[in-house]
């Protein structure tokens, strides 16, 4: 069963900066990263990336979908809704959503609401589901 998510709305840019792709969004993003700065690891950013982040959020008693930082990201992006399409050819948006699962299968649904909202955001959402390893029992016969 999914247990937690972290989500994402992420738009690359080789061009466009981030006030530019907050003004268009009528979003302020969580963190912005400007092309050419130098990362920890000593490479140089090749693009500009502009976040708005949703960290890890536990399942309610009432919603155990592991949909909730996806509901929560879509709630704080709703102003954007309808708007990146206009954002210049540049840029790359989309949604990334992570959740944890107990088990070593991990599926999820996505209510037909959450879709439509994704929808009217205008983007692709990337997904990865993190699965607890499986213990294998070593006993002796």
């Amino acid at each position: 069963m999914i247990r937690s998510g972290r989500a994402s709305l992420v738009v690359l840019s080789t061009d466009t900066e981030p006030a530019t792709i907050s003004e268009i969004l009528s979003l302020e993003p969580s963190e912005i990263g400007h092309r050419g700065a130098v990362l920890r690891s000593g490479r140089v950013r090749a693009h500009h990336v502009w976040s708005l982040e949703v960290e890890r959020l536990d399942n309610t008693e009432d919603d155990q979908t592991g949909t909730r930082a996806l509901r929560e990201l879509l709630l704080r992006a709703s102003g954007a809704f309808g708007r990146v399409g206009n954002l210049p050819i540049d840029c790359d948006a989309r949604v990334w959503w992570s959740v944890d699962s107990d088990s070593s299968q991990g599926g999820f649904v996505l209510p037909v609401d959450l879709v439509t909202q994704i929808s009217a955001l205008g983007v692709d959402v990337c997904g990865t589901v993190y699965l607890d390893e499986v213990v294998q029992d070593q006993a002796t016969p």
